[in-house]
């Protein structure tokens, strides 16, 4: 026996919720399939918990900044326990709340991993759900990890559920993970180093904004390694000796080692081939309308191995749920998506990098500075502030903004309205003055 829907969708989080929400609300019968708990990577394991202790770390940070020149006094410090137990509050409700506002939204919900047995059905926990669509919204997991002792490393959400915080943690990766997470560590009280595989970190990022950040890192305390692949770890009577480098030439002695080396997609124990369904490398081959190589079978979210950001998840749930109503017709524009890296000073940007624009053999001009000092920065005690700017000389459009410092997200946020609809230096300059903290912070950058 099976039972039937118009809608399967495999995954609770944000592209999942987006595509089943939409659907259910056209009058589409939808089942939702969970192998975890209910609310998805964001909200259990990623952005939200990691920005519970980011922002506090940040605020900490802000202080020790401020005493040299601002007459603050008085040793701030983070209670790790107190922090962590805050975090895992706010963790604790998602999975009641994420399953009660889908089942009042008409939704039925699965729990347990699912697995396709054909090109319209899959089965979970023993029971067979047969869909005219189905989408895989299953989020992502650490990249497999390939050298002696890789068992030892510790992911990301070992870290975020740390009741007592290690004295000394080693994180393997120059990302997002890595950069943030030895920020939190170091400015906690623990001995943080990042080892990066290549000769940069953040590549996704403007190179000089991330050279500056770079050395705010190391003024945090926070030992970042370069050229240094894992190449082993083992177990001694000090803790993990990680070691470094093509031939193990570099050791660190850490507590802890913490994996920050990429995610790919979840497609464990899903079987894909079971529904005609291709891969290549642990990706799932989509067309331009997020549509599997199975003409029933879309993804979203982590799972379709475009971007790792809850915005870009939820505009792709969007897409998916229009493209299975009205046909295939809309798809994902990744051209003008802000990111940023919640360190202290926090870095953020949208558009085009100068490298991105010499790729492309694009005409650009550039206005950028390192090192500010514009008293938005100064009065915080923050002096690694730098800003890049992408222009299109022709036009004056505004082709890439990148920034360094206090609400960069914010800043850029503002940049990519301003980018999205197409304006001008000049148009901006008239239009933002309005918005006195993130506006004027982009006219300084562009006047």
């Amino acid at each position: 026996m099976s039972t039937r829907y118009d809608a399967v969708v495999i995954g609770s989080g944000a592209a999942g919720g987006t595509v089943a929400r939409a659907l259910k609300a056209e009058g589409r019968t939808v089942a939702m399939i969970e192998g975890g708990d209910f609310g998805g990577t964001c909200a259990l394991r990623g952005c939200e918990p990691k920005k519970v202790l980011a922002e506090t770390a940040h605020a900490v940070a802000r202080i020790r900044d401020m005493q040299a020149q601002n007459g603050v006094q008085g040793a701030v410090s983070i209670h790790w326990p107190t922090l962590a137990a805050l975090k895992q509050r706010y963790v604790d409700s998602v999975p009641p709340r994420a399953e009660a506002s889908y089942e009042m939204s008409g939704i039925d919900l699965y729990y347990g991993r699912a697995r396709f047995t054909g090109r319209d059905s899959v089965q979970v926990d023993g029971e067979t759900l047969e869909a005219s669509h189905i989408i895989i919204a299953t989020g992502s997991r650490p990249r497999a990890l390939n050298f002696p002792g890789a068992d030892l490393v510790s992911t990301s959400d070992d870290f975020l559920n740390l009741k007592e915080l290690p004295a000394r943690i080693a994180f393997i990766g120059g990302g997002f993970i890595s950069m943030e997470f030895s920020h939190i560590a170091a400015i906690a009280g623990a001995k943080a180093t990042v080892a990066v595989r290549g000769e940069r970190c953040l590549k996704r990022f403007e190179i000089d904004l991330v050279r500056q950040l770079c050395t705010a890192t190391s003024q945090l305390g926070v030992d970042v390694l370069y050229n240094a692949p894992p190449h082993s770890i083992e177990r001694t009577a000090g803790g993990l000796l990680l070691r470094l480098g093509p031939g193990g030439e570099q050791s660190v002695l850490a507590d802890l080692v913490v994996h920050g080396a990429g995610r790919v997609p979840d497609l464990d124990g899903l079987d894909p081939a079971a529904a005609e369904i291709s891969t290549q490398g642990g990706q799932l081959v989509l067309d331009e309308y997020l549509k599997t190589t199975n003409q029933r079978v879309y993804a979203a979210g982590d799972a379709a191995g475009r971007y790792q950001l809850t915005p870009t998840a939820v505009m792709e749930g969007r897409i998916v749920a229009a493209n299975i109503l009205r046909g295939d017709h809309r798809k994902p524009d990744y051209s003008i998506i802000p990111s940023a890296t919640f360190t202290h000073p926090t870095l953020a940007g949208v558009g085009l990098t100068e490298e991105d624009a010499k790729a492309k053999g694009i005409a650009y001009e550039v206005k950028t500075a390192i090192g500010l000092t514009w008293s938005e920065l100064t009065r915080l005690g923050e002096s690694h502030g730098g800003y890049k700017a992408v222009l299109e000389p022709a036009s004056g459009r505004l082709l890439g903004l990148h920034y360094l410092g206090e609400d960069a997200e914010e800043v850029v946020n503002v940049a990519a309205l301003c980018m999205r609809q197409g304006l001008t230096v000049a148009q901006i300059m008239d239009m933002v003055w309005a918005y006195p903290s993130f506006g004027y912070t982009l006219r300084y950058m562009l006047g």
